[in-house]
């Protein structure tokens, strides 16, 4: 007599089935988390490229504000006869907020902007930032509220008549896509 072993359990494959299955989900899992992480690292990226181009524009305003403090003692003449050399305007003929942000106004000719001629020069940066100074013309005290004056304790100290400049700097981050134009006003008593 021959026996058949038949087991109790006949097996259909289901097990196979379902690690398949969680096989595939933890799959999707893993494309998605590094599809994210991809996207996670491009933004940090990002940021840091502006936060660049931000630190090289704002390093420039405080260079041009030391330009102003150490170099100009009577802008009345030196903007007028300057007619935007050395990146020093007079009112209304520097770079307008819409100039101001086209990058081909800062790299035409006859469109004068200065260098960052500072000693701490920030590292990385595409091109190097520029700026130019506007003279706004005199202006008191009690008119001069939301400008940074130059002089006197805080800035706020002292009498007389200040002069007035509007600072626009453009910098760059590690590439010249990442771009940011600031404007500073700051005032000097002469």
């Amino acid at each position: 007599m021959k026996y058949k072993m038949q087991s109790p359990y006949t097996q259909q494959g289901a097990v196979l089935v379902m690690a398949l299955m969680m096989l595939f989900v933890l799959t999707l899992i893993g494309v998605s988390s590094i599809s994210t992480t991809s996207m996670e690292e491009k933004m940090s990226g990002n940021t840091r490229n502006r936060h660049l181009a931000f630190q090289a524009a704002e390093s420039n305003i405080r260079d041009a504000e030391r330009i102003i403090t150490n170099n100009i003692l009577n802008p009345t003449v030196q903007f007028t006869a300057g007619g935007g050399a050395n990146g020093w305007y007079t009112l209304g003929s520097g770079p307008s907020s819409a100039e101001a942000v086209t990058p081909t106004w800062w790299t035409t000719a006859g469109n004068n902007s200065t260098p960052y001629l500072g000693t701490s020069a920030i590292q990385d940066v595409a091109t190097r930032a520029r700026y130019t100074i506007e003279y706004l013309g005199q202006t008191t005290q009690a008119e001069a509220t939301d400008i940074e004056i130059q002089g006197g304790e805080g800035g706020n100290a002292g009498q007389g008549t200040i002069q007035t400049f509007r600072i626009t700097s453009r910098g760059t981050g590690l590439t010249d896509n990442s771009v940011v134009v600031i404007q500073s006003h700051f005032g000097k008593r002469i």
